[in-house]
């Protein structure tokens, strides 16, 4: 890495990988600093990477644990929802995304940086165009990892992941010619001015690790007043990774004909769709695995016309009302389940609510420590202050709220609050202020 970097001295993108290095560099030696002062030993010693590095690769460890030991696949998937949502009187275009997680990695930080980078060190160069970026992140980390950024670009980037259920398609992937998945994140969201730009800076290198949907949208695009039937090209790009293969497209004409976008784990390229095994799992195990058809799809199709602004949307994406929606029953996807629904078949899952003794025939619908663990959502006002409107914790909308000490499971949570009972904020940075939204 250090050679190709030293090699492409006049290259913005080897520039800004430079860069990315750097700052988990000088974490780390801060990060050593603080174990002196606190007297702090390594239980393992760590030859190859550094701790901050690991953490920083996290992400990517179950992608890579399937390129070394197919055989041990973990038993679930990783999850999220989002929604792209022009209002339909042109007033305002939204943009939204909850995490769907375990419950230990409920220690969240609202991050912003800053930084006086140029496109190359030379300072008659120009300045990067995400110069600025707040996210949604974890502790260490220098990207969101959800993900979810609102940038000085204009642009918001948002992703859910899709599974891999494909172990042949690992075997194309080389260890000389990849870059970590949240490294070609981070490089796009620095030196990116359109979502087209965005998607042709991240598919080079391709890991095969931390595959997902990444929906960009492009601010810069939308005007006040203009019809959703009227959108202007290029507003909303996507792109999707699996091994040895990413794809992107402009989708708004999709955002123009339906009102929306909306994004739930299941891969919409037919192509990925096919070499990813998950058209494979919809003929083993139902319309979960249905593009048009899982839970998450109807519930989207059904609902976002009730989104009129910020509020209806946070409804939207906290909405978990399990056990009286009927698209969250088994059946629906031609599955039988004791009892008959699942806290998973919903917008913002809490499968800690399902039966620790019932019967799931999909493990995802399962009892399990694992859910929908905040929502982050901005619109065409706040991102030009990097603002946004955000969440911690499971949803409690319909539902209780989450309690560590009555709960069934056995997780270090060092950290968090007893009970996740948090109000929404507006996450504002000029002057920082973390404002109760109480008008949500």
């Amino acid at each position: 890495m250090e050679t190709m970097i030293a090699k492409n001295k006049n290259n913005d993108y080897w520039h800004q990988l430079d860069l990315i290095y750097k700052q988990i560099n000088g974490l780390e030696e801060g990060y050593k600093v603080w174990k002196v002062e606190n007297n702090i030993k390594n239980t393992t010693e760590r030859k190859y990477l550094s701790e901050i590095l690991w953490l920083n690769i996290a992400y990517e460890l179950s992608g890579l644990e399937d390129i070394l030991t197919p055989e041990s696949k973990a038993p679930y998937r990783d999850h999220c929802s989002a929604i792209v949502k022009p209002l339909a009187d042109g007033s305002d275009l939204l943009v939204a995304h909850n995490t769907w997680e375990t419950f230990d990695a409920m220690l969240r930080i609202m991050k912003k940086y800053s930084f006086a980078f140029n496109t190359l060190q030379s300072n008659h160069t120009k300045r990067i165009a995400g110069h600025s970026v707040s996210f949604s992140s974890s502790p260490g980390i220098i990207f969101s990892g959800d993900d979810y950024y609102v940038l000085s670009s204009g642009l918001v980037v948002q992703e859910t992941t899709n599974e891999n259920n494909n172990q042949s398609l690992y075997q194309h992937i080389k260890a000389d010619n990849i870059l970590f998945e949240f490294i070609r994140n981070v490089v796009s969201n620095r030196l990116a001015e359109s979502g087209k730009e965005w998607t042709q800076l991240f598919g080079p290198y391709n890991s095969g690790t931390y595959n997902n949907q990444f929906m960009i949208v492009d601010y810069k695009l939308f005007k006040k007043g203009t019809k959703v039937s009227e959108l202007a090209d290029n507003l909303l790009w996507i792109v999707e990774q699996m091994p040895d293969i990413i794809l992107s497209a402009d989708v708004t004409p999709i955002l123009r004909a339906q009102g929306y976008w909306a994004s739930y784990n299941i891969p919409y390229f037919q192509d990925i769709y096919k070499k990813s095994g998950t058209e494979e799992q919809s003929h083993k195990y139902g319309p979960y695995y249905s593009y048009n058809s899982t839970a998450r799809a109807l519930i989207f199709k059904r609902d976002e016309s009730k989104v009129t602004d910020l509020k209806t949307l946070y409804s939207l994406m906290r909405y978990n009302d399990f056990k009286k929606d009927p698209l969250s029953e088994c059946k629906v996807y031609n599955k039988e389940c004791i009892p008959p629904y699942s806290a998973d078949l919903t917008i913002a899952a809490r499968n800690d609510l399902n039966e620790a003794k019932g019967s799931y025939p999909i493990y995802d619908w399962s009892h399990r420590p694992e859910g929908a663990i905040d929502a982050k959502m901005t619109n065409a006002s706040m991102v030009k202050d990097l603002e946004m409107l955000a969440v911690s914790g499971p949803t409690d909308t319909q539902q209780p709220p989450f309690r560590w000490s009555t709960s069934d499971f056995d997780l270090d949570h060092y950290g968090h609050p007893d009970l996740f009972n948090f109000k929404p904020v507006y996450v504002k940075w000029f002057p920082k202020s973390f404002q109760t939204a109480d008008d949500v």
